[in-house]
């Protein structure tokens, strides 16, 4: 069933703001002073602010697929659809890091690759962030 196209541009922007606002407040900045560099999953979990909601929809999502119940295949999930994939993760600032984040989602939207979860529409790359912030806590899906 598909959703009428107000919705689905109510969703995208509902969603593409959250997403924003939540990366935007987001720093991992403080990471390098305690001497340790995340690996990619931690970098990419670690730049949604409302980490326990994004982890029960991080779940609900699992559960849908568990497929995809693996930091690696989210993590390389999420890195194909940025350029410059791992790389980018692990090399770019978080400004430029939440940029390419924020325009992945977009393009989700744009390409209708979108997830439903509970009554939610989120662009997959959202989805896939927070199944890592799931799999971060070490939340298992039912």
């Amino acid at each position: 069933m598909s959703l009428p196209p107000k919705m689905r541009r109510r969703t995208f922007l509902l969603a593409a703001t959250g997403l924003g606002v939540s990366i935007a407040w987001r720093s991992v900045g403080s990471l390098p002073f305690l001497g340790t560099s995340p690996s990619a999953s931690e970098r990419l979990a670690g730049f949604l602010t409302h980490e326990e909601s994004a982890r029960v929809v991080g779940r609900e999502y699992l559960r849908a697929g568990p497929a995809e119940a693996s930091r690696r295949i989210l993590t390389a999930r999420v890195a194909e659809r940025l350029p410059g994939g791992l790389r980018a993760v692990d090399a770019a600032s978080d400004a430029r890091l939440r940029e390419l984040l924020l325009d992945a989602v977009a393009e989700d939207f744009r390409a209708l690759r979108t997830v439903e979860v509970r009554g939610w529409v989120l662009a997959q790359t959202e989805a896939r962030l927070c199944a890592l912030a799931a799999l971060r806590a070490g939340s298992v899906p039912v």
